[in-house]
C-alpha cells in the first residue's frame, strides 16, 4: 500500500503540482509509513520471543490485534489518498482494502 500510494501521489497532479506537495497528503503518507514500522516492530518482537523459546502468546496476540486493526486504517487511508480512483478496480488499492477489512473482521473470532 505504501509503495503504491507514494508513487500515485507523486505522479498525480492537481492545480499544476503533484498532490504529494500538499501537506495533508504528505502527512497521510508519513502516517502510513509510521504505522507500518510499528506493526513490523510488534511482529518482530513476538517472533524474537518465539525464537528465544520464551513465553510468546501475549506478544503474538498483541501483534495480531494491532496488525488487524491498524491495517484496516492503512487501507482506508490508501483509498482516501487515491480519491475517486481508490474505489475503481483499475487500481489494486480497492482490492487490498477489501481484503484488509475481511482480515480485520475475522481477527476477532480467531483470538478466542
Amino acid at each position: 500500500m505504501l509503495d503504491y500510494v507514494s508513487d500515485y501521489v507523486s505522479e498525480r497532479r492537481a492545480f499544476g503540482e503533484p498532490i504529494a506537495d500538499r501537506q495533508a497528503v504528505a502527512f497521510a503518507v508519513a502516517n502510513i509509513a509510521i504505522e507500518l514500522d510499528g506493526l513490523r516492530l510488534a511482529t518482530y518482537r513476538a517472533a524474537a520471543r518465539v525464537d528465544r523459546g520464551l513465553e510468546f502468546h501475549r506478544e503474538v496476540a498483541l501483534a495480531r490485534q494491532l496488525c488487524a486493526t491498524r491495517a484496516m486504517a492503512i487501507g482506508s487511508d490508501g483509498v482516501q489518498l487515491l480519491g475517486g480512483h481508490g474505489y475503481v478496480k483499475e487500481h489494486p488499492v480497492e482490492r487490498w482494502y477489501r481484503d484488509l477489512r475481511a482480515a480485520g473482521m475475522l481477527e476477532g473470532g480467531l483470538l478466542v
